[in-house]
């Protein structure tokens, strides 16, 4: 892998900055991808997912009980 991330580079290094730009933005969405890929697997697996599925159940009702509170991305 380290082979593939040091040629990148090169690559990067020798391109004009615009199309260095569009290679880096390229590699995010292609990271972002492999991510959302690896999400779908893991929620795909009954095991898994019938796990997160019971820690959600288990979340809710200690919000319901008012022993935690909704997540809210504003305070992060």
């Amino acid at each position: 892998m380290l082979k593939v991330a040091e040629e990148t580079a090169r690559l990067a290094g020798v391109l004009p900055p615009d199309k260095a730009q569009a290679l880096l933005e390229f590699a995010r969405f292609l990271a972002e991808k492999a991510d959302e890929e690896s999400w779908e697997r893991r929620l795909a697996d009954p095991t898994r997912g019938a796990k997160l599925r019971a820690e959600m159940v288990e979340v809710e009702q200690g919000i319901a009980a008012g022993l935690a509170e909704p997540l809210d991305p504003a305070r992060l």
